[in-house]
């Protein structure tokens, strides 16, 4: 009885160090892929960062709208408008390091520049008036990017 139990021990070793160097062996000589880990986007909280965007997104895009390119406005116009007017509001808090100050302007345009590529679409009778909206405050934006000491303000004061 003594025996057996020695043999089936034995054996129970013996197969547990098989099995054990079996799982090793895969690790070491598979295929060696190499696992790549890319960095997540820099998010900030900087509002001088979005304006400049939205500035330069303003200029790249209103052409469409000024020339009343209706059937481009919804993809080129109005959807990386609100993405980048969503991304600011989320990313950029009255509670942050750094607050908007006066590139809250450019903001300001970015939703007049939607309002207005909305009433291009429906042909609305307020067509002029958001046009004129649009162009005050992109004058406004534009102020407050060439004067960039009033741009963002520390909450505290």
């Amino acid at each position: 009885m003594i025996s057996t139990l020695k043999t089936s021990g034995l054996i129970s070793c013996v197969l547990f160090g098989l099995v054990v160097s079996g799982c090793s062996q895969d690790h070491t000589s598979g295929s060696k892929e190499k696992v790549e880990i890319k960095a997540a986007p820099k998010l900030t909280n900087d509002a001088t960062t979005y304006a400049n965007e939205a500035w330069k997104l303003i200029n790249q895009i209103d052409p469409i709208v000024y020339d009343g390119k209706k059937d481009e406005i919804e993809e080129q116009v109005r959807k990386p408008l609100r993405k980048l007017s969503t991304d600011w509001r989320i990313n950029v808090k009255m509670t942050d390091s750094v607050t908007e100050g006066k590139y809250a302007l450019c903001r300001k345009a970015l939703t007049s520049l939607d309002t207005w590529s909305r009433e291009v679409i429906t042909g609305s009778s307020t067509l002029a008036q958001r046009q004129a909206d649009y162009e005050r405050d992109k004058a406004q934006c534009k102020d407050a990017i060439a004067n960039p000491a009033l741009g963002n303000t520390d909450p505290k004061r």
